[in-house]
């Protein structure tokens, strides 16, 4: 994930022949901040990212982000969903065979789990609120195995946990991957997303530049490790948590 440059050269020639969003296998290897921005047969290339104008921004500092868009299901949280998953599978606590992976979310976490879960072969259960964008039921009809809709819109997490519980005590064989309790989600942005902003910082810096930190809006607050990361290599640099005021979930 950090360095597909590494991946055999037969993989890349099958992935040649895939699509980004395509429920094949192969496009593990594309869960990558790298992948070429090209919606079919595309290859790794750098990290894609943008830099804002001063002239939107309104600011002397530079402001640049990385692009989630390219990767498969079109948000780097397939990534994150990813890296919950494979230490349950590696360490035989999860079983894609028997067991259903329940995926609890706003929108873009569960549609990466539900689109991990497809690529095993295993049945999903994807849960969101019932006020998110009909896009994201419409995709999901198509890749889980069942959407469950909870109450509310994007500030109602509870009622997505309310209905975890309720799963947890119906006897099902199942595993639930919280992104806020599961440490892959923190430990995938660390590694994976901290090492893409090193790249683009060094990069762009140049011998003049200064690194001042990392704004960041919260959900999972996963993101934020990409920080943790960067302060070992940058330490003066500071880590800026962005909430909405309609649900802040630190506060």
């Amino acid at each position: 994930m950090k360095k597909p440059s590494q991946v055999p050269d037969k993989i890349k020639n099958e992935l040649s022949k895939i699509g980004l969003w395509d429920v094949a296998p192969r496009n593990l290897f594309r869960i990558t901040w790298k992948n070429q921005p090209k919606e079919s047969g595309g290859g790794f290339g750098g990290v894609n990212y943008i830099e804002f104008p001063r002239s939107l921004t309104g600011v002397p500092a530079r402001i640049i982000a990385l692009i989630g868009k390219w990767f498969p299901t079109g948000a780097h949280k397939v990534g994150a969903a990813f890296s919950c998953l494979v230490p349950r599978l590696v360490t035989g606590q999860f079983d894609p065979t028997t067991q259903k992976a329940v995926w609890p979310s706003t929108g873009n976490y569960c549609r990466g789990g539900a689109y991990d879960s497809a690529l095993l072969g295993c049945d999903s259960i994807a849960i969101l609120p019932e006020g998110m964008s009909q896009e994201r039921f419409d995709w999901l009809a198509q890749i889980a195995g069942e959407t469950i809709k909870t109450p509310g819109s994007e500030s109602n997490v509870k009622e997505i946990f309310d209905k975890c519980w309720e799963l947890r005590e119906s006897g099902q064989d199942l595993m639930i991957f919280n992104q806020f309790d599961e440490f892959g989600n923190y430990l995938w942005h660390f590694d994976v997303t901290g090492h893409a902003m090193q790249e683009v910082l060094e990069k762009e810096l140049g011998a003049e530049g200064e690194f001042r930190g990392v704004a960041l809006s919260t959900g999972s607050a996963g993101t934020l490790a990409c920080g943790d990361y960067l302060k070992q290599v940058f330490p003066s640099s500071k880590i800026v948590a962005i909430e909405a005021l309609q649900c802040p979930p630190l506060l």
